[in-house]
């Protein structure tokens, strides 16, 4: 018997649609320029930035909140942070929840955090995408191929990011030349 595939490709209506990303590393920084392309209404809480995101950011291309982002517990109304057990006392603490979202991405370099935010998008029934642990997410970022005419999503099984990564750079050559048309 042949093993079924389990993640469905699907594409989504994306105008007027929100996104929080936590985090502004260099996988925010690629996953946040893929979704400039597709008119999300993007922000971004993160304490730093990369010097890319930094100038989207003075451009208007999303809305940053610099701050500590902050994960509701389920089981209480405490707010903590990772594994710091840190409280909120300042105005860049920032909770997610006071956010609305329609996409969530954990993109930070704090396991327990973006495990914490994944928690929380699974909670609420948004659909979340954690950088750092595939089977934590709701969905799975795809590396994209377009042109004016085409849009491709690609996703690979997780065992080799560098499969998809050169999966999608033939894909993105052969729409790029339009070769399909000959």
């Amino acid at each position: 018997m042949t093993k079924k595939h389990t993640h469905f490709p699907m594409f989504i209506e994306s105008t007027g649609k929100k996104v929080l990303v936590i985090g502004g590393g260099k996988v925010a920084e690629r996953r946040i320029l893929t979704l400039k392309e597709f008119g999300f209404e993007i922000t971004v809480i993160s304490e730093t930035l990369t010097e890319t995101l930094t100038a989207l950011s003075a451009e208007g291309s999303f809305l940053y909140r610099r701050g500590r982002c902050f994960v509701e517990e389920p089981d209480s109304r405490r707010q903590t942070r990772g594994t710091d057990g840190a409280e909120p006392d300042g105005p860049e603490d920032i909770w997610i929840e006071l956010w609305p979202a329609d996409l969530l991405l954990a993109c930070t370099d704090d396991r327990s955090l973006n495990r914490q935010i994944g928690e929380f998008g699974r909670r609420r029934g948004i659909p979340v995408n954690v950088c750092d642990a595939r089977e934590e997410s709701t969905f799975w970022f795809p590396a994209i191929a377009l042109n004016d005419e085409l849009t491709m999503g690609l996703v690979g099984s997780g065992k080799s990011h560098g499969t998809v990564r050169k999966a999608a750079a033939a894909l993105r050559k052969i729409i790029e030349e339009r070769s399909y048309e000959k």
